[in-house]
């Protein structure tokens, strides 16, 4: 027997050897090799756990854990460790409970606060998540992990100048934690604060030298600051490791921009191109461009039948004003004219929130509803449905005295026939810009893919998801009374006080001055959710007009498709 004890004693402390030196392998085939004559070993479960866990293999460190805890229950770290097991298994509420439990056996024990923290973020329960991040960060103010998870949160809740306090903060108790430095860059970045952004780059680069994290924001800075030259010298040659995805994502963007600038086409072009590629691959697996296509073709089949436009009128209950909608092809001007009515203080715009997108999964997907419904929708739907949309509208909105709340999301232009029926006076702003340089300037942004957007990673798909779409709006305008008003981006850029006036005018609200401003608008804003963030902060200028035309080449294909819409809208 002592023998046996003396060959265990020998085994763990070789297989403690091979931990410590990161040999994962050896050691783990040391535990295996122990585990086979001692498998109740609390060290050898606990240390095989442990193993796994950095092995991303979650299934097998919970059954060496749960072995490890039933030996030893009352070690908080072992609660600790199993719950963040759980939280990678996506088993919240069990997650939340070892946290719990080892919270209770230590009460001042600050992982398990900022783990639990985590857990409610998964829960999109916010309170509690604040609540137990912020305990962590009473126990000890300068724990990283507590203040930099806090950060995340608020940076995610939209609390953006609270987010940067507590990255600073992280920034502060760690100078050499890079994402604290990512996350502050990424929001001066999109709220162009350009000054802030500029002092935290020059004091990142003193620690990060030749960082590529550090040299991506420094790129977008330059860009901003019309340095094209100096982005292309920064960028041209530097490389990137595997896990450097964003940044090489962020870092073709702004460099084929800058090829762009340059007057240097084809470079730019293919920068784009393969800025789209690594996106394709990158995309999640459940995004599929088809079900876009399909969801806008089922419409446009729907709604080619002329009959529609004998349907009687819908009924509606309440006396509540149906709403206003600012739609269109994406990177139509919608975000330059969402910032310019903003500035007007009878308008509030509420900035793409999928509000229709909920809508319509409420009415399709738990109603049971279809298109053919819509010839004839009870009363009693359309009251609730309206109530519902009203009261996301209310919850939305950040200036409640305003006279005018605009729903300001691009493609609710899809939708259309839909929000008819069941807000029949409804006003929509449709957004125009040349159709080139609509589809170009789609292929030459960097979106956040979902079913929709990933069909702008080709362009030959924008030119056929732009003619199906714009197809789709002369079919709702042919069976609906759409009250709707027209407004180009060009002539906002050539003819702004008149452009501007007749929009107003449709809105029955007066001119105000406070429109010429609204690049002033756009620096006091804040965190700016479309890809034009850093180009609505500057007064009008022309040079995004026809731009297409340096890249007439790459539309051989998407032609015929194109010259259609450019001459139904007299471009």
């Amino acid at each position: 027997m002592a023998k046996k004890n003396i060959d265990l004693k020998e085994s763990l402390n070789f297989a403690s050897k091979f931990l410590k030196n990161k040999n994962f392998d050896k050691a783990e085939k040391l535990y295996k090799k122990i585990l086979g004559k001692f498998p109740n070993n609390f060290d050898a479960n606990y240390f095989m756990a442990s193993i796994k866990a950095q092995k991303n293999n979650f299934n097998d460190a919970k059954n060496y854990m749960e072995i490890a805890l039933s030996i030893n229950p009352n070690l908080p770290e072992l609660n600790n460790n199993l719950g963040l097991i759980y939280l990678n298994l996506n088993d919240v509420e069990k997650s939340i409970n070892y946290f719990e439990k080892a919270i209770n056996l230590k009460k001042d024990y600050i992982f398990a606060y900022t783990n639990l923290g985590m857990a409610y973020v998964e829960l999109k329960q916010v309170s509690k998540a604040k609540e137990n991040y912020l305990k962590a960060i009473e126990i000890d103010p300068n724990n990283l992990l507590a203040n930099y998870n806090f950060a995340n949160l608020l940076k995610r809740l939209g609390d953006h100048e609270n987010s940067v306090f507590y990255y600073k903060k992280a920034i502060e108790i760690d100078p050499n934690y890079l994402p604290s430095y990512n996350n502050v860059m990424d929001l001066y970045d999109k709220s162009n604060q350009n000054n802030e952004l500029k002092k935290l780059i020059n004091s990142a680069e003193k620690i990060f030298p030749n960082n590529q994290v550090i040299k991506s924001f420094k790129a977008k800075l330059l860009y901003k600051e019309k340095n094209y030259k100096e982005v292309v010298s920064l960028l041209d040659k530097t490389e990137f490791f595997p896990d450097q995805i964003i940044q090489k994502q962020a870092s073709y963007e702004v460099l084929a921009k800058s090829y762009d600038k340059l007057g240097n086409y084809s470079e730019a072009f293919k920068l784009f191109r393969m800025l789209n590629d690594i996106m394709d691959q990158r995309k999640d697996k459940n995004v599929d461009k088809k079900i876009y296509l399909k969801t806008t073709e089922d419409r446009l089949n729907f709604f080619s039948d002329p009959k529609i436009s004998n349907w009687q009128p819908t009924k509606v209950l309440d006396k509540k004003k149906d709403p206003y909608f600012l739609i269109g092809f994406p990177r139509s001007g919608t975000t330059l004219l969402d910032t310019i009515l903003r500035s007007h203080p009878l308008i509030e715009v509420l900035e793409e929130i999928p509000i229709i997108n909920k809508f319509m999964d409420l009415l399709y997907i738990n109603k049971n509803f279809n298109l053919s419904n819509l010839k004839n929708i009870n009363p009693n739907l359309i009251k609730e449905m309206r109530e519902f949309y009203f009261s996301q509208i209310e919850a939305s909105k950040k200036e409640k005295e305003k006279k005018i709340t605009i729903d300001k999301m691009p493609l609710n232009i899809v939708h259309v026939g839909e929000i008819l029926r069941f807000f029949p006076n409804a006003k929509f702003i449709l957004a125009l810009r040349h159709p080139y340089d609509c589809v170009l300037s789609c292929f030459m942004q960097n979106f956040m893919l979902n079913h929709a957007m990933a069909n702008f990673l080709d362009l030959n798909d924008s030119s056929k998801l732009y003619d199906l779409t714009m197809s789709l709006w002369t079919k709702y305008i042919k069976v609906f009374k759409v009250d709707h008003h027209i407004i180009k981006y060009e002539d906002v850029i050539s003819n702004f006080d008149k452009t501007i006036k007749d929009l107003l005018s449709f809105l029955d609200v007066s001119w105000s001055e406070d429109v010429k401003k609204f690049y002033k608008t756009a620096e006091k804003r804040g965190m700016i959710n479309t890809p034009s963030y850093n180009q609505v902060s500057q007064p009008i200028y022309s040079n995004s007009m026809y731009r297409w035309k340096n890249y007439e080449k790459e539309f051989v294909k998407s032609k015929d498709l194109l010259d259609h819409w450019v001459k139904k809208f007299n471009y």
